[in-house]
């Protein structure tokens, strides 16, 4: 294809024309006369002004479009606008075109077609500072037609005028067809269009091919001075490889991940300050714990102590009892020996005198002695009668007020009927028939008449009949038992009622303990687990789940946990413990060992690669923990919230708000009272106001329970204090008592004794031998009171150490006492087992020693307090805000103040820790796994397999440009060029690097650059890299990584010239490159770039035009001429260049068409313009120019002969 024709609307300084060109065309004219414009409007035709393309006015080594140094560069809108030198020809907004016409030359099957370009610019002023911007740009192919001026400039009645760039496509359509009009919004896709045209395609070409075509076509046309083989090869002949995006990417991604990693560091340093912070809260709760128990076992240990004592003087004081009662009996037993003295006496006596008389008085004395001891005993029962029945008549009246109460006959039916009140009146008014002054009975001289006594005795005995039928009542056997014995029944059940209500009065108050505790009550197989798998697996930290859930919406809270159920209660651990976690709880002794353990990295797993639906109830919800989250998306993320029961009853597993649920083809009610709500603070205050009404319905059952069980106990105990009465039997004993007493009194009375005395010398014997056991008596009284002074101290002693006892009792109370108010503090202090502990401790106990311990437990507790301290403090120093921890004022007291406050520092801390260890730095590590993933794939793909892989296509893109110069042959010599290459050292273990990365077959699928097992080079050259992406003066860095990324310069490069039967030459030794020795060879290579580029190789239909800015400016004559030859004849291309009007005179006769441009001053102001650009357009006859140039060189020989001449004539 050749470009016939090609259109300039508004472009520089040009005018509006159109162009026809032949095989070789000439640019011609004075510095500055717009030249190199038209040939940038044919540049940007070809490159679409694409980024990294196009290059404006190449000649003048503008290679970049970016300023440098204030300077300005050519842009596509200042061309529109008509700039020159910083003014411009067209102030008001403009719309440009360019439109350049192909046709396929001999041979080719392509058709004609028109590539336009479009563009709107206006002036953007700021101050004095004036921009053209580009407004708009369009891109066209009009496939089958030429378009021309006419196209583009219309007239009408008003004038000449050109199209607005809006009405260009609705016109085009309108004159051809929408068929052939083909618009473009992107430069890249009319590029790919333009270069398929090019190649008679139909279609687009690929965009590497299109990019690669418009650089060749932009390269050969700007100028750059050879400098070096090796450059020239690198600049000039290998596509440059733009890696510096990926490059940036990769260190910024780098650089992100080493940054995670200092972050990940530092939150596995705070975790593990906060796993120390908490020991030690830990160890300080641990340690005041053992300090108050310690302090309840000495207490406990000085009540024991105390209580020996008093047993020991218990014993002492029955020893001394003992000790007096055989005293007493000794001296009862001189008393017997006297009475036989007496009686010896008295026979003697009787002896002496022979009186029948005496030993009448003796008998009846005896008797009368019998009677009066008699008369004692039966006083002494009778006493304890009279006092049995005022018992049992005090106990009855306290009965008869119990009964009497309606409440009490309701709970007690067997009590409620006539027969009770009845009886239990009768008792209580029998007091008005006892006995007054019971006690004159057993008196010598009692005066009192039998006959009164006789009428008393019937009324005692209707008293007695009562108070009988009183306890048969109560203890006679029926067909149920005794009353008595249903009465101890009932107390048991309302025993085993009271005591069931203390137990869940007391459960309730743990349960309110640990939920102001901010704590949630297990139920206990998941505590007891807990326990066991903390025991056995001291690094597994277990958890329960409903710790770390919170539910977002109140209004779902019932619904959600009530279906979960007990799956709340499920225990997370490490992952690494999770199978010896199982192990604990199946080892577990008994039945109970049904606690859950999560599977935390097979969740996390099937987690990563499931989709929650948008109603799922996981979004209702809020994690203070990473295993929970995913246990629960992995579980239940399926589970959706659905706003009615019909929408319910078509959704696989799904809740209502309500409380409705369904899954496993089946509907129920899953809703849950507030008591026992466990997901989040919200929740646990709606828990414990729950928890507290209960505790006042229970604390009400409680007192009823104990009130009727304190009534019901007490009347048992008031039954069980009745007694049988023999109160008559024991009245008419003594009656008969005194009868006979009166009797013998009589008989005595009657008996006279004055008439006999003998005997008086044996009686004065006995009498002596009576005062000697007097005198033993006396002893022993002495005796027998010093053992009463003894049991007198004895009694004082116990009595003081009653007292103590009841003071260690208090003190015992309060040590108790303050265990339970640690309990209610720290709820995971068991009181009832370390009660029962110290107890057994207390036995044993070396109260000097455990005084020592103490001591010990006191610093210990001290140092904990200054430790946690410490390293809560060094915490907050490098933490975030939101998870600084206060540490409580410390007054200097270790009480139960502070204990409360390390209570709650020691949950302050363990909820930081659980964020930071289980949130966050399980976010951090998948975020960093993840990122370490995409800066693998950036590195390997990106950046190895990149420069990998432009290694191997600028190898072939060598070899292929050798092959295509074994068919240049240039010169009579038929010179031709090939390229060779060797490694340069240093990239050489970086290209085996890449080599190596890109052919390791697990990287990317099974590990990463960061786990990946390389040889001890390539692990060199990555750390290197790692290096430089990761060095703080980013500059420096880039351009080590940037010359690094560029695959041209892995390799040395050399052109040889050959030319039959010579050596080749390099040539990079050829010349210096100041002269034209290497700007053949340049083009040769170029030429052979350009039509490797253009794809000669393939189809017939091809892209056969170049344009050359400057061209030859370092070549003679001759050789350029050879040159423009080998271009035009030997490859067949049509040629656009550009020379300056001194310098072309040579080529006339080779020339085709020739453009000369003449810039003028102009008459008129044109924008901001004094001047004005000409264009001479002209059609050379190359025969008729051919002549006049060999006479003109004839001419300028025959001259310079006649010079040579004269100059030796004259010599």
């Amino acid at each position: 294809m050749f470009l016939k024709q090609f259109v300039y609307i508004n472009w520089g300084n040009i005018p509006n024309l159109e162009f026809d060109f032949g095989p070789v065309n000439l640019f011609s004219g004075g510095n500055g006369s717009g030249k190199t414009t038209a040939a940038d409007a044919i540049q940007t035709v070809m490159t679409a002004a694409h980024e990294n393309l196009f290059q404006y006015n190449p000649g003048q080594d503008e290679t970049t479009q970016r300023g440098r140094g204030g300077k300005r560069v050519r842009t596509l809108s200042s061309y529109v606008l008509g700039c020159d030198d910083g003014s411009y020809a067209r102030l008001d907004p403009t719309d440009g075109y360019l439109a350049a016409v192909f046709h396929p030359t001999q041979g080719e099957g392509g058709e004609p077609f028109t590539a336009v370009i479009a563009v709107r610019a206006y002036l953007d002023t700021t101050g004095s500072n004036t921009v053209a911007r580009q407004d708009d740009a369009q891109f066209f192919i009009i496939t089958g037609e030429s378009l021309g001026l006419s196209h583009f400039v219309r007239e009408d009645s008003a004038g000449r005028f050109v199209v607005p760039l809006p009405d260009l496509q609705t016109l085009l359509i309108a004159e051809f067809g929408k068929r052939r009009i083909e618009k473009y919004e992107t430069k890249k896709a009319y590029l790919r269009r333009l270069y398929g045209a090019l190649r008679g395609k139909s279609d687009a070409v690929a965009e590497a091919e299109a990019i690669a075509a418009a650089r060749a076509f932009s390269r050969f046309m700007s100028y750059k001075p050879i400098k070096g083989i090796n450059r020239f090869v690198a600049d000039e002949i290998l596509e440059q490889k733009d890696l510096g995006e990926a490059v940036r990417s990769v260190s910024s991604q780098l650089k992100t991940i080493h940054g995670m990693e200092r972050d990940a560091a530092n939150l596995v340093e705070s975790i593990e300050i906060l796993q120390r912070a908490k020991g030690h809260t830990q160890h300080y709760i641990e340690q005041w714990s053992e300090l108050n128990v310690l302090d309840y076992t000495l207490a406990q240990a000085e009540y024991l102590l105390r209580q020996d004592d008093y047993l020991r003087g218990k014993r002492e004081q029955q020893t001394q009892q003992q000790t007096q009662r055989e005293t007493e009996g000794e001296i009862a037993a001189i008393v017997v020996q006297s009475e036989q003295l007496h009686d010896q006496l008295i026979s003697l006596e009787a002896q002496r005198q022979g009186i029948e008389a005496l030993r009448e008085k003796d008998t009846l004395e005896r008797e009368r002695s019998q009677l009066d001891t008699q008369l004692v005993q039966q006083a002494k029962q009778l006493l304890a009668q009279d006092q049995i029945v005022s018992e049992n008549i005090q106990v009855s009246r306290e009965m008869s007020e119990l009964l009497a109460t309606q409440q009490f006959k309701a709970d007690l039916p067997l009590l409620n009927h006539l027969e009770v009140d009845a009886l239990v009146k009768e008792v209580v008014a029998s007091e008005r028939a006892m006995i007054p002054e019971l006690h004159n009975l057993v008196q010598r001289d009692f005066s009192g008449e039998i006959p009164a006594l006789s009428r008393g005795l019937e009324q005692i005995q209707s008293v007695q009949q009562v108070h009988n039928r009183w306890h048969a009542f109560w203890h006679t056997q029926g067909d149920e038992g005794s009353v008595r014995n249903q009465l101890a029944a009932t107390q048991h059940a309302r025993r085993s009622r009271y005591q069931q209500l203390t137990d869940q009065r007391r459960h309730k108050q743990q349960e309110i303990e640990r939920l102001n505790a901010n704590q949630v009550t297990y139920p206990p197989f998941v505590e007891r687990a807990v326990k066991v798998i903390a025991q056995q697996c001291p690094g597994a930290d277990p958890r329960v789940l409903c710790d770390h859930v919170e539910v977002k919406d109140p209004r779902w809270q019932s619904a959600i946990e009530g279906y979960l159920g007990g799956a709340r209660y499920a225990i997370l651990v490490e992952a690494e413990y999770e199978a010896a976690a199982i192990r604990a709880v199946r080892g577990m002794a008994g039945r109970d060992n049904r606690a859950r353990v999560i599977q935390g990295d097979k969740a996390a797993k099937d987690t990563a690669r499931s989709e929650l639906h948008p109603d799922s109830i996981i979004h209702a919800l809020e994690f203070t923990h990473a295993v929970a989250k995913a246990y629960l998306t992995a579980s239940y993320g399926s589970v959706l919230r659905v706003g009615s029961a019909e929408t319910l009853r078509m959704t696989r597993r799904g809740i209502t708000e309500d409380g409705m649920a369904s899954g496993g083809y089946s509907m129920w009610r899953c809703d849950l009272a507030d008591a026992d709500l466990v997901f989040g603070v919200a929740a646990r205050e709606r828990a414990l106001h729950a928890k507290l009404e209960e505790l006042s319905l229970i604390e009400v059952e409680w007192n009823q329970a104990n009130d009727q069980l304190q009534q019901i106990t007490y009347l048992l105990q008031s039954v069980d204090r009745l007694k049988e009465s023999c109160y008559a039997e024991g009245l008419k004993h003594v009656m008969d008592t005194h009868l006979q007493i009166h009797r013998v009194d009589s008989l005595l009375k009657q008996l006279d004794l004055n008439e006999h005395q003998d005997l008086e010398a044996q009686l004065q014997q006995l009498k002596q031998e009576q005062r000697g056991l007097e005198e033993q008596k006396g002893l022993l009284n002495q005796k027998l009171g010093e053992t009463r002074s003894s049991l007198e101290v004895i009694h004082k002693q116990l009595k003081a150490l009653s007292d103590l006892q009841e003071q260690n009792q208090s003190r015992l109370e309060e040590r108790e006492a303050a265990l339970n108010e640690l309990a209610a503090v720290w709820p995971e202090f068991n009181t009832e087992s370390r009660l029962q502990i110290a107890d057994e401790e207390a036995r044993d106990l070396d109260i000097q020693i455990a005084k020592n311990f103490r001591h010990e437990l006191e610093r210990n507790l001290h140092a904990a307090e200054r430790r946690a301290e410490e390293e809560v403090k060094a915490h907050n120093q490098h933490c975030r805000p939101a998870d600084t921890i206060i540490y409580p004022s410390f007054s200097g007291d270790y009480d139960a103040a502070l204990f409360r406050q390390i209570c709650l520092l020691q949950r302050d801390i363990d909820r930081v820790y659980n964020i930071l260890k289980n949130n966050i730095l399980v976010e951090k590590h998948q975020q960093l796994n993840e990122l370490k993933g995409a800066f693998n794939n950036a590195f390997v793909t990106h950046l190895c397999h990149t420069i990998h892989q432009a290694l191997n296509d600028g190898k072939r893109q060598i070899e292929q440009l050798n092959r295509e110069l074994q068919h240049h042959h240039f010169g009579a010599d038929r010179e031709t060029f090939r390229f060779d290459s060797d490694w340069i050292p240093e990239y050489r273990d970086y290209a085996r690097f890449f080599q190596e990365v890109v052919k390791n077959p697990v990287l990317t699928d099974e590990a990463t650059l960061f786990e990946v097992e390389l040889s001890a080079k390539s692990r060199k050259v990555l750390d290197e890299l790692m290096a430089m992406l990761l060095h703080e003066d980013e500059q420096h860095a880039m351009r080590d990584l940037e010359r690094i990324a560029d695959y041209r310069n892995y390799r040395r490069y050399e052109i040889y010239k050959e030319v039959e039967g010579k050596e080749p030459i390099p040539l990079s030794e050829y010349g210096t490159g100041s002269g034209g020795q290497l700007e053949t060879p340049a083009y040769i290579i170029r030429s052979a770039a350009i039509t490797s580029a253009f794809r000669f190789a393939e189809g017939n239909t091809h892209l056969r035009m170049v344009l050359v800015d400057e061209a030859f400016s370092k070549m003679d004559e001759t050789r350029s001429r050879e040159v423009i030859s080998y271009l035009t004849e030997r490859l067949g291309l049509q040629l656009l260049f550009i020379m300056p009007t001194s310098k072309c005179g040579p080529f006339m006769d080779l020339i085709s068409h020739e453009f000369v441009f003449a810039k003028v001053p102009s008459p008129q102001l044109r924008g901001q313009l004094h001047t004005r650009v000409l264009v001479d357009r002209k059609q050379c006859n190359q025969e008729r120019i051919k002549t006049l140039w060999a006479n003109h060189r004839r001419n300028v020989f025959h001259q310079a002969e006649l010079d040579f001449m004269e100059e030796f004539a004259v010599s």
